[in-house]
């Protein structure tokens, strides 16, 4: 009879699942990178995997779930424990609006185009203009996260975020299509460090310019980029100062080498230091 039972249970668990999608995804990388701020060369690697939950219910809401499991590596120390997890975010969404709890960045990290970290495979954010983290709500890769609070509005064209709740800053962003350029605004009302965002990428030609800014009551930041197809690759290269005061500039050769692989080079400056990498990045 248990086991009767317990066949039931888990074939009730399996058609109760089958109505939701659940999915796995991911990437590897694997190179190396030179620091020239410590004159060392170093191997590095990282392992990703983003689960993902959800589902929909008969009149058309959608509810979802995510946490992820990653690692990182520098040489034989260093970086993340093996099979961090952190905490997850769960969202319910109508199409239009969209509510989200938990480890999520806030409205400026979703919203504004304030995102470079293009730079080398690592995936560096030296290419931002505030690339510090420290004056907007960012989601945590390998602990409990923010417990941000954040509305996320489809209009039309445009997208708007509002965000705040269990202590984080509050934060306003939106981006949309003027002309033809992208442009990405953001507020985040820090009460030691207010600070407003302003990206605007474009398409010229067979490339695209763009240009991310950001200023509080510290300075301004600002780093001008650019990315063009070149072979059977693309180069990208920026340049600026960033929100710090530190003078930011490189550029980087990235090839696509098919199955979702990804094969880079990269030189870099940050504040007068020297760096350099060289390694793949694979998706899954």
């Amino acid at each position: 009879m248990k086991k009767v039972l317990l066949t039931t249970s888990a074939l009730s668990l399996l058609a109760g699942a089958a109505a939701a999608d659940v999915s796995l995804s991911g990437y590897g990388r694997i190179g190396v990178v030179y620091t020239g701020l410590f004159g060392v060369t170093t191997t590095y690697s990282r392992y990703r995997l983003n689960l993902v939950g959800s589902t929909e219910t008969d009149g058309g809401l959608s509810f979802g779930a995510w946490t992820r499991i990653q690692s990182t590596s520098f040489g034989t120390s260093g970086g993340t424990a093996p099979g961090a997890v952190t905490n997850h975010r769960v969202w319910v969404s109508n199409g239009t609006m969209t509510l989200t709890l938990g480890n999520a960045g806030g409205a400026v990290a979703a919203a504004a185009g304030i995102w470079g970290c293009g730079v080398g495979f690592t995936g560096s954010c030296v290419d931002m203009a505030d690339p510090s983290f420290a004056n907007h709500t960012s989601s945590s890769t390998g602990g409990a996260g923010p417990g941000v609070v954040r509305v996320d509005f489809a209009l039309g064209g445009a997208n708007v975020s509002v965000s705040g709740g269990n202590g984080n800053t509050t934060e306003v962003a939106a981006n949309f299509a003027l002309g033809g350029a992208n442009v990405g605004i953001g507020y985040a009302a820090a009460a030691t460090s207010p600070t407003t965002w302003l990206n605007v990428s474009f398409d010229a030609g067979s490339a695209n310019v763009g240009v991310r800014g950001a200023s509080n009551a510290g300075g301004t930041g600002w780093v001008a980029h650019v990315t063009y197809g070149l072979g059977a690759g693309a180069i990208y290269a920026y340049g600026g100062t960033n929100l710090a005061g530190s003078s930011t500039y490189g550029a980087e050769y990235s090839v696509g080498l098919g199955g979702g692989v990804t094969a880079s080079v990269a030189l870099w400056s940050l504040g007068g230091s020297s760096f350099a990498s060289a390694g793949a990045q694979f998706n899954f």
